[in-house]
């Protein structure tokens, strides 16, 4: 059985397969940087859509890229 990859997984991944801080993906998306390290840390496993959509755009990618895998 494979191990679900959650949100905070997946953009943590994608930021540092960009080559990205918190620091700068904050600065591209307007995201705050503790909101980042809130999602990819597991303390907010649900961030508004809106938000990951912020995310996915900055990182050139689809907000459903960084929706947790399903089983």
């Amino acid at each position: 059985m494979l191990a679900t990859v959650n949100t905070g997984e997946k953009l943590r991944r994608e930021r540092r397969a960009g080559g990205l801080t918190q620091v700068e993906l904050a600065t591209r998306s307007g995201v705050a940087q503790s909101t980042i390290a809130q999602i990819e840390g597991g303390v907010r496993e649900n961030p508004h859509p809106r938000t990951l959509k912020k995310l996915a755009e900055a990182l050139e990618l689809s907000a459903r890229d960084l929706l947790p895998d399903q089983d």
